[in-house]
């Protein structure tokens, strides 16, 4: 299924300059969920061993005072190379989200990312028809998701840099 939905021509793709090492750090690290993942307001629990198969994050989704709490959990982990999950909010459904990592030839990664709805209301939606409503979100999601990764990239190699010049 992963490999159908990101081989849609639906599936957003974004070069980083980040390697697909520091992009996996933020993905790995739940509680970095709602900086990248438009719509996300607060995080409210992220399991131990997330994101291994089963870990779960506990956040919200919208604006107060209308939040919605939402459960995301991890269907499919290969490190450093694709995250399979399935986000549930309620009343207005669950999705599934697929992520894949890749290096690129200049040493940065591409970030391929794709959603579809599983359960009603929005599994009555023809795939085709909701990976286009989501493209424009999922687009924001792999920018900031670059963003984070790049700049915590850049800050880590200012660091090294000025602690090796103090020397």
């Amino acid at each position: 299924m992963a490999d159908n939905v990101l081989d849609s021509s639906l599936t957003v793709r974004r070069h980083s300059a980040a390697t697909r090492q520091a992009v996996w750090d933020i993905i790995a690290d739940g509680w970095t969920y709602s900086q990248w993942v438009v719509g996300n307001s607060r995080m409210r629990a992220v399991d131990a061993d997330w994101p291994a198969v089963g870990s779960r994050i506990q956040h919200s989704i919208g604006v107060w005072p209308l939040l919605v709490n939402d459960v995301t959990e991890v269907q499919e982990s290969r490190p450093l190379e694709e995250l399979v999950l399935l986000a549930s909010a309620g009343l207005f459904g669950s999705a599934r989200i697929f992520l894949r990592l890749s290096d690129t030839p200049t040493g940065g990664c591409l970030i391929e990312m794709a959603e579809v709805p599983v359960g009603p209301p929005m599994r009555c939606v023809p795939d085709r028809l909701a990976l286009a409503a989501v493209i424009p979100r999922n687009r924001e999601c792999t920018l900031r998701l670059s963003a984070i990764a790049e700049r915590r990239t850049t800050t880590s190699d200012d660091a090294v840099r000025s602690v090796g010049e103090s020397v």
